[in-house]
């Protein structure tokens, strides 16, 4: 169904990579949980949580505020309003 994730890679924050927010390492996973979601019907407000969900895996060292302000801009586009 979905690809196989690497153990090595679960749980692991995008420290190796640019700094949270850049969107080299996370920002492809974020939208398209947020856009796949959408699609299925699923309220705007839950995609936003999980997306914000997927973000936080990938950056545990990021502040709430700063995680939302930068999901809510890589989906902003995404949205139907």
């Amino acid at each position: 169904m979905g690809r196989d994730i690497p153990k090595e890679f679960l749980g692991q924050p995008c420290a190796d990579h640019p700094a949270a927010g850049s969107g080299d390492c996370c920002r492809s996973a974020v939208t398209r949980a947020y856009r796949e979601m959408r699609s299925r019907g699923v309220p705007d407000t839950h995609c936003l949580d999980v997306a914000m969900a997927v973000y936080q895996w990938h950056h545990p060292e990021a502040e709430a505020v700063s995680s939302a302000a930068i999901v809510g801009s890589w989906v902003l586009g995404q949205t139907r309003h």
